[in-house]
């Protein structure tokens, strides 16, 4: 089994249309155009993440790539990996940040109710819907690395100082690599969204426990 047959089949036609490089660039602005409005502008995390998730639904016309079961691979590794994530977010956040967590996500509409359905929606189905929409997009460009690490720059320049800023975006770009690796060497994107699960699952429960604990 190759990674092509966990991407749509129209993402391969799609590959020879005459409009394919604009809509392959918008496609790698998506979350761009998201943050850009929404989130810089009014100030609102659902009203971006909404936005993006239905670009996201708008280009794939509600073709997914197939959840095929992995074949047993190194990868499951990154998986146990990704569960620091949360973890070293708790321990280093006082020393990355130059802003209060609490002001920060408060500003953006994240506080109270809001925050608590956050942690599920970002923890669950952002990953799903991100991993399908950037798997195709690894595939046609080197470049869309980039692009994934980028835009979360946007969302974390107010929170994080510069030295950081240039370490997650690093990090970023590499899980972005390792993400398509996983994909090509188990023939499935589910460990890519697993690893992504328990990524952002775990940033935002301690996001959570931070702003609850004050």
């Amino acid at each position: 089994m190759t990674l092509q047959s966990v991407i749509p089949a129209e993402e391969s036609a799609n590959a020879t249309t005459p409009h394919d490089s604009l809509a392959l660039a918008l496609r790698l602005a998506a979350p761009y155009f998201a943050v850009a409005v929404f989130w810089l502008v009014f100030h609102n995390a659902w009203l971006a993440i909404l936005a993006y998730h239905a670009q996201i639904l708008w280009w794939s016309r509600g073709h997914f790539p197939r959840l095929m079961k992995p074949r047993p691979t190194w990868v499951m590794l990154f998986v146990l990996v990704s569960a620091l994530a949360g973890p070293t977010l708790y321990l280093l956040l006082p020393y990355i940040s130059h802003v209060d967590l609490s002001s920060w996500l408060a500003r953006a509409g994240l506080s109270g109710a809001s925050l608590a359905v956050m942690v599920f929606y970002f923890g669950l189905a952002h990953p799903f819907l991100e991993q399908s929409h950037w798997s195709s997009l690894r595939e046609r460009t080197r470049f869309a690395h980039l692009a994934f690490a980028g835009y979360h720059m946007l969302v974390l320049y107010s929170l994080l100082t510069i030295p950081w800023l240039v370490a997650c975006f690093a990090i970023l770009a590499g899980a972005s690599l390792i993400w398509q690796r996983m994909a090509r060497d188990s023939g499935s994107l589910l460990p890519s969204i697993a690893s992504h699960v328990v990524a952002d699952l775990g940033l935002v429960v301690v996001a959570w426990i931070l702003v609850v604990r004050g």
